[in-house]
């Protein structure tokens, strides 16, 4: 169907006067059966690469853009994403390249051949943005004085441009011509329709993601990549190198397309920030994370969990976001290491055994002492007659019965 369709819509403007061309643009301007079938076959190139296909499309979107007509114009400008991830993704497609390049030259430039600067002024802070939203501030500082003020202090204006032209995309020059035309395709975003935004919202996460383990979500990823050439496992695809310039005009085509409630744009969102995270892209997390903020609290958006069918991009980074502080209980009870328990249990064990052998060897040396009389009970006070030396003798001998052979005292008094 696609493939008639675009071969019906290449004959008929190969067929027209130039008196005609200007009717045919204002109905090109509403042909969306066309602008599908576009996208489509841009999505799944590989089903049509032996027709040279491609070809006859990239030479006819450039002749719309040569037209000099602004409708025609603005239909082949759409479909610069698509071409993009096409070129970046697979670079055989040397028409690809060229239209890339003439459309990157001729932006380039004015009418008048010199080089193009676009300028514009950052909105103050009175005007909401994805960092925050101005019906939250107090009455008194939106006030005509205060707004007036604001105004005031942002007269700088802001300059892009100008670039230099390239005659062919090399890895010097591939990320700035890319980014440079993502960049004008976002200044006509609003003319573009909802099935292209969904388009290129699924090429996004394609684009992002290609090149890493989704071993974890292959099953989920018909809602991401439609196409069959992405049926096949992404871990055989080469990683496609991205810039942080050109994440951040992809995520503008993001935030417009979940504005408008585009399939794919929240998940392209969080693909986005995933590949930003394993690339370490400060500005693009930032951006990202106060886009997802901002359609977390829109009312016409609901963005309140991640989507089920993640693509896990990388685990092994460790941040200061990695460490989680554990508090302790107050009351610690001693644990006991059972090693050390048992070497104590050990020593003492030993130094009983040595304490019983000396206590052996003592009784062992009382054996052989003579027998004293009188050592082993009290004797009585014996009364002596006049005339005889007075003499008390007490002998104390008391053998402890649990420590045999030691004497606890020996009292001896004599009067």
């Amino acid at each position: 169907m696609a493939y008639s369709l675009v071969f019906e819509w290449m004959d008929e403007f190969e067929s027209l006067i130039e008196s005609e061309i200007h009717t045919y643009s204002t109905e090109q301007e509403h042909n969306q059966e066309v602008m599908i079938a576009l996208y489509n076959i841009l999505s799944e190139p590989q089903k049509y690469k032996s027709d040279n296909l491609i070809d006859g499309i990239c030479q006819q979107l450039l002749n719309f853009y040569r037209s000099g007509e602004p409708q025609l114009r603005k239909f082949a400008m759409q479909f610069i994403p698509i071409l993009v991830f096409l070129h970046l993704t697979d670079k055989s497609y040397s028409a690809v390249q060229t239209l890339l390049v003439s459309l990157y030259n001729l932006e380039v430039i004015d009418a008048k051949g010199q080089p193009r600067t676009l300028s514009f002024r950052i909105p103050s802070i009175a005007q909401s943005s994805i960092y925050h939203d101005s019906t939250t501030l107090e009455p008194a500082f939106i006030a005509e004085s205060s707004l007036r003020r604001w105004e005031e202090c942002n007269t700088k204006l802001v300059s892009w441009g100008p670039l230099p032209q390239v005659e062919t995309l090399n890895a010097q020059n591939r990320q700035r011509v890319v980014t440079a035309l993502l960049f004008l395709y976002n200044q006509q975003l609003a003319n573009v329709i909802t099935q292209g935004i969904e388009f290129t919202c699924r090429g996004i996460s394609r684009l992002v993601t290609q090149g890493f383990n989704t071993s974890n979500s292959s099953s989920n990823r018909s809602s991401v990549a439609s196409d069959s050439s992405f049926h096949q496992p992404v871990s055989i695809l080469p990683r496609v190198q991205i810039a942080g310039p050109l994440l951040i005009e992809l995520l503008h085509i993001v935030y417009h397309g979940a504005e408008r409630c585009a399939s794919g744009a929240v998940q392209a969102l969080y693909d986005i920030i995933q590949r930003a995270t394993y690339e370490t892209f400060p500005d693009v997390l930032l951006a990202a994370n106060a886009v997802k903020n901002l359609l977390q609290h829109s009312p016409s958006i609901a963005v309140t969990s991640r989507p089920s069918h993640t693509h896990a991009v990388s685990k092994s980074m460790i941040t200061n976001a990695s460490f989680r502080t554990k508090k302790l209980p107050d009351d610690i009870p001693i644990q006991v290491d059972q090693q050390q328990a048992d070497a104590t249990l050990d020593s003492i064990t030993e130094e009983q055994e040595e304490n019983d052998k000396a206590k052996n060897k003592t009784v062992s040396a009382l054996k052989h002492l003579p027998k004293l009389p009188g050592l082993t009970k009290k004797h009585k006070t014996k009364n002596i007659s006049q005339g005889d030396t007075l003499t008390e003798v007490t002998i104390d001998g008391i053998l402890d019965s649990s420590n045999e052979g030691n004497y606890n005292s020996v009292h001896v008094s004599a009067v």
